[in-house]
């Protein structure tokens, strides 16, 4: 017989990052409690119930991986760990990018979230416009993971 998973209390406060690259803000309609996170990284406290609130109204928040609960625990009470493993962000990526051609390609290809695909194209021509990355062969794999040019003036 499966384990039961033991209740969290509602009032539990949990910490969350933010994964959204850029100012993200959440107004919780039952608490009237106002979140906002200006970049990347970016951390505050909800409670259990502001985070269940959030999922079911704003479910896009963790399908698109906007916001992530550091409580793995949680994030399995409130069935949400299904929206967290296929999200990747900047720090993922700064790994990914460090990797063989074949293998970010690959991964890249893989990507099922929009969001990741999004960051991921982001942050690699930030980096391409800004002289950071330079190897022609991860270039090219990145480009073709993502179907699109980071030269933006191509």
């Amino acid at each position: 017989m499966a384990a039961r998973k033991k209740a969290i209390d509602e009032q539990t406060s949990v910490t969350v990052t933010s994964n959204f690259d850029g100012e993200l803000v959440y107004s919780c309609p039952k608490s009237g409690e106002r979140f906002l996170f200006s970049e990347i990284g970016d951390t505050d406290t909800m409670t259990i119930a502001q985070l269940r609130t959030m999922a079911s109204q704003h479910k896009r928040f963790f399908e698109d991986g906007w916001i992530k609960i550091d409580d793995e625990e949680v994030s399995e009470f409130l069935k949400l760990e299904k929206f967290t493993k296929n999200i990747l962000n900047k720090e993922h990526f700064k790994e990914l990018f460090n990797e063989k051609p074949e293998k970010i390609e690959e991964i890249l290809l893989g990507l099922t979230n929009e969001a990741s695909k999004f960051n991921a194209f982001t942050y690699a021509q930030d980096q391409y416009v800004n002289g950071l990355l330079r190897d022609h062969f991860v270039i090219k794999a990145i480009e073709k993971g993502l179907g699109k040019q980071l030269d933006p003036n191509s």
